[in-house]
């Protein structure tokens, strides 16, 4: 029953994640902005629904399943390396610091709110 949670909270926060970076070829921003935003408020979610949610099943299906489909490490970690091999060193370093120092402040906030 657990997996059937997880899997289905995770299609629905992958899907959702993929209609958001379709925007990133809207904006035209040379740096990875959908995924950086995505990230950081996947964090804050994920903040909220371990503070606020008691029944283990539904977080679950929200925690571990969306947030764990909605947010993406490793699109996170392939455009870091694209600015890395692009020589976009300063990019790459923003990209990684505003990343981790914001999910994790994502996070915080999402517990004490």
């Amino acid at each position: 029953m657990n997996f059937l949670l997880v899997g289905f909270g995770a299609t629905i926060g992958a899907f959702l994640r993929n209609e958001l970076t379709q925007m990133q070829s809207k904006i035209k921003f040379d740096f990875p902005v959908v995924t950086l935003l995505i990230n950081i408020f996947g964090a804050l979610l994920l903040g909220i629904f371990t503070a606020q949610i008691h029944n283990g099943a539904i977080l679950l299906l929200l925690g571990t399943g969306f947030c764990g489909g909605f947010t993406t490490f490793g699109t996170f970690n392939m455009e870091l390396s694209q600015l890395w091999f692009q020589h976009r060193l300063w990019s790459c370093f923003i990209y990684f610091i505003l990343t981790y120092i914001f999910g994790i402040l994502g996070f915080v906030i999402g517990i004490h709110i």
